[in-house]
């Protein structure tokens, strides 16, 4: 009986991730499957924003180039997991199918999943939104949207109906890595200890470039030769061991330094990593050099999941508005203190129509505002960011903005940013509330 193993390679980190490296890694022969997390907090109230202006989109934007890209790999048997459904799963699909046939791709089943959207379920059980104090009820008129973090189980399912292609709206970004290396392995989704070391190999790819050097480098302290061509992560996975490496001839480093800098990321407690797959327990990880940029990584464990899936409501927050405008030389830093007194002396009548608003000098206080020492910088930018009840107030503030134009004296390089504010807020809803939906479709 052949042994069972899995190699998996990560294609996207964020909805713009660039796909000419992942590419490359899904050409190279030595992937089966490649994970693509397309999401983020800020990504998916972009998604909602798109979806609530048009009902066809809301999804992946970069698909049409996906299926070109990838079609080959397809072509030879290789699979693909990703969160391009976004906010709009089904439109997803359409423009999944529609690249297939464009590029020449026939015969592959598609696995789409629905129901991650559970704004009714949001509504109707009033859940508390704790970030913002409130309860979903008391800002009904300001819930567009609400979208559970999903996890392994239905691309499990799919995968043993003969899917090649996966797409959904809201899939945890372990979770991509977590079904087919489950499936592969044969790990059932109620074994915590396999679990916990399905989401381990996971939290090493889900960042894509992040755990070959991206995140790791921050010269002069932590160095690496080449960071100009990054290469993407994969992993090699197996009952005996668990390898992660990158494509030869690329540059980062898969190292035991970038290795625990991405094991570090984003973990609130390293013994209790709550996914929905799983409690993972990293606090015992060890890694190990196996080989030029090649890691052996082991030491994970878990627990059972949580009985609640975090849920993620979009809420309209009215417009935001970001401008700003540099000034240089001699007085800089006074004359764009003395800009932003001025704009907010002439957005006092506007007052009562912005919710926030913030004046920060780029070198100066935008960051640390006064915590670390340093002298007068040699050149500024001030900008000026505000979220306002609407587009006439959002309207105001940039004009303003703009106006600066005309003094202080010695402004210039003004750039205006306006769109919707739809804010993203988490709450947690009762796993057996979130009903998945799964098909396959012909392609």
């Amino acid at each position: 009986m052949t042994p069972k193993s899995i190699s998996i390679g990560s294609g996207s980190a964020y909805s713009t991730d660039r796909l000419d490296w992942a590419q490359e890694l899904a050409d190279s022969g030595l992937v089966d499957y490649m994970g693509f997390d397309c999401l983020a907090e800020r990504t998916m109230a972009l998604a909602q924003v798109r979806r609530l202006d048009d009902e066809t989109a809301g999804h992946d934007q970069r698909i049409p180039e996906l299926m070109r890209r990838f079609a080959g790999f397809l072509r030879r048997g290789g699979k693909m997991v990703g969160n391009f459904g976004a906010a709009n799963p089904a439109a997803a699909a359409d423009d999944v199918l529609r690249g297939m046939k464009l590029n020449g791709v026939a015969g592959v089943r598609v696995g789409v999943i629905h129901g991650d959207d559970v704004l009714d379920h949001v509504l109707d059980q009033d859940l508390e939104l704790p970030e913002m104090g409130v309860t979903a009820q008391a800002i009904a008129d300001q819930v567009v949207s609400a979208n559970a973090y999903i996890g392994a189980d239905p691309i499990v399912e799919l995968l043993d109906e003969g899917a090649q292609f996966i797409l959904g709206g809201r899939i945890a970004d372990p979770s991509l890595y977590v079904g087919p290396i489950a499936y592969e392995m044969g790990w059932a989704l109620d074994d915590w200890e396999k679990m916990g070391i399905a989401t381990l190999v996971a939290h090493l790819l889900e960042c894509g470039t992040h755990a070959t050097g991206g995140n790791y480098v921050d010269p002069p302290y932590r160095v690496l030769d080449d960071i100009v061509h990054l290469g993407f992560p994969l992993a090699h996975v197996s009952e005996d061991e668990l390898i992660i490496t990158k494509l030869e001839g690329t540059g980062g480093a898969v190292d035991i330094g970038t290795m625990k800098t991405q094991l570090a990321y984003e973990i609130h407690d390293p013994a209790a990593y709550l996914t929905p797959d799983s409690t993972a327990d990293f606090s015992h990880v060890w890694v190990e050099e196996a080989g030029p940029n090649r890691v052996r990584v082991g030491g994970a464990s878990g627990r059972p999941r949580p009985d609640s899936l975090k849920v993620l409501v979009g809420v309209d927050q009215g417009w935001k508005v970001v401008t700003e405008i540099s000034y240089g030389g001699a007085g800089c830093v006074e004359r764009a203190h003395l800009a932003a007194e001025v704009v907010a002396k002439r957005l006092e009548p506007y007052q009562s129509g912005i919710d926030e608003i913030r004046y920060d000098l780029h070198g100066m206080s935008a960051l640390f505002d006064g915590q670390l020492p340093g002298g007068d910088p040699a050149e500024v930018r001030l900008r000026i960011a505000a979220r306002c009840d609407d587009r006439e107030t959002a309207d105001a503030v940039a004009f303003e903005g703009q106006f600066l134009w005309m003094g202080p004296a010695g402004g210039g390089g003004v750039t205006t940013q306006m769109a919707p504010a739809i804010g993203v807020t988490p709450a947690l809803l009762p796993r057996e509330d979130v009903k998945l939906i799964t098909e396959v479709i012909e392609a």
